[in-house]
Order: structure tokens, then C-alpha cells, then sequence
């Protein structure tokens, strides 16, 4: 007999590749029920709403997303080196759980996604806040709004993602993870970094002095 919690859990992950699919109205309940072998009646067990499954999900995911965007931050000595090792941690997580990246991208600014819900998502990710504080303490970041540059961070790495997933060659994926971070850091930059060419041609946006091993963790790593 299957446990509980299984049942629980496949019903999520059912749940998260149709929503991502198919959207939330082409996503009924049945469906969701049907593709994760569970009764309808056991789906509204654990959730009592269609709603509710989607909002649980957000936290779920918004929650593991912050935490691995997290890994190894406050070890970095410098803001700069926790900007890009942000930056590494969440190219990382979301080229590797590429269906939860798309479930967040499209359920951001959902109407589906409770107000509650959206306020407890953001709030796993306060620390970049005072990441970015520290930046502009430090002289090293622009003086401007916290928030603004908050989006800024978060819609440019939402771009690099989705560019890197565009390409399955390792070695442009290298190149356009190296760009890409570069020209974010140099978008809030006080003093941003010179651009030398790459061995491909084309400007990486890193230095001699600035350059720094990468993590390894999405697609062919940083060298």
C-alpha cells in the first residue's frame, strides 16, 4: 500500500509539469488526479482546492529556490563575490529543475497565487536586500532603490536562464553564463568591470583580477 505521503507528494509533482503545460484552466483537478494514480477524492484530502494545491506549490518551490540560491553566500568575502555566487547558485538550480523555474516564471504575478502566498514567497528571499545593502555600504553597488535593483537581479538572472536553456552546446553555455553575470554586475556596478574578449571572440565581461572559478553546478560549470 502506497503511503500517505507519497500520495501527497506525487500529487505536486503531477500537479507542477500540467500547470507548467497546460496553465491553470487547462488543468482540472480530474486530470491531475488521473496522471498521479490517485482517486479525485484523495487530491481534495490533501487539498481542498485547486487553489489551495497551487498555492502550496508556490511556497514549496519558492522556499527551495531561496535556500539554494543561499548555498555558500556567506562565505564570500565581498559583495561582488556574493552577487555572482547568487548568481552561479541560481543558474544552477534552474537549469537543473527546469520545470520549477518555468511553474515560477509563469505563476509570478499569477491572480491564482493568493496574496498570502506571494508575500511568504518573497519573503524567503529578504536576504538579497541586505546583500544589496551591504553593496551600496560598501560603496561597491549604485546608490538607488533596494527594490528596484531587487528586480533588476531577479529579472536579468530570469534572462540569462532562459538563454543558456536555449542552447545545449557546454561550451557557449560557459561563455553565456560568464557574460551574463557580468553584465548584470556591471549593471549596478559603481565601478564595473573591463571587458576583454573571451577565447570565442566575444566580450565575457570578466578580468584577470575579477575572474572566479564558478560552482560546477549548471551546465558545464565556469572555468
Amino acid at each position: 500500500m502506497e503511503p500517505p505521503n507519497d500520495k501527497r507528494e506525487a500529487i505536486l509533482e503531477t500537479a507542477l509539469v500540467l500547470f507548467t503545460e497546460r496553465g491553470f484552466y487547462g488543468t482540472p483537478t480530474a486530470m491531475i488526479s488521473r496522471e498521479a494514480g490517485v482517486a479525485t477524492g484523495t487530491l481534495f484530502f490533501y487539498f481542498k482546492t485547486k487553489e489551495e494545491l497551487i498555492d502550496v506549490l508556490y511556497r514549496q518551490i519558492k522556499s527551495e529556490a531561496a535556500s539554494a540560491l543561499r548555498e555558500g553566500v556567506d562565505r564570500e568575502q565581498t559583495a561582488r563575490a556574493k552577487i555572482f555566487r547568487v548568481g552561479e547558485n541560481a543558474i544552477a538550480w534552474s537549469t537543473t529543475n527546469q520545470s520549477k523555474f518555468r511553474f515560477m516564471e509563469q505563476f509570478a504575478h499569477s491572480p491564482f497565487v493568493s496574496t498570502t502566498t506571494h508575500e511568504e514567497g518573497m519573503s524567503h528571499f529578504l536576504f538579497l536586500k541586505e546583500l544589496i545593502r551591504d553593496g551600496i555600504r560598501e560603496g561597491v553597488i549604485r546608490e538607488s532603490d533596494t527594490e528596484l535593483l531587487c528586480s533588476v537581479l531577479a529579472s536579468s538572472l530570469s534572462g540569462i536562464t532562459a538563454r543558456i536553456m536555449a542552447t545545449s552546446d557546454p561550451v557557449r553555455q560557459k561563455v553565456l553564463v560568464r557574460q551574463g553575470l557580468a553584465f548584470l554586475w556591471n549593471g549596478i556596478a559603481t565601478h564595473p568591470d573591463e571587458e576583454p574578449c573571451g577565447n570565442n571572440g566575444e566580450k565575457t565581461g570578466t578580468t584577470k583580477q575579477n575572474r572566479q572559478p564558478g560552482n560546477g553546478k549548471y551546465p558545464g560549470g565556469i572555468r
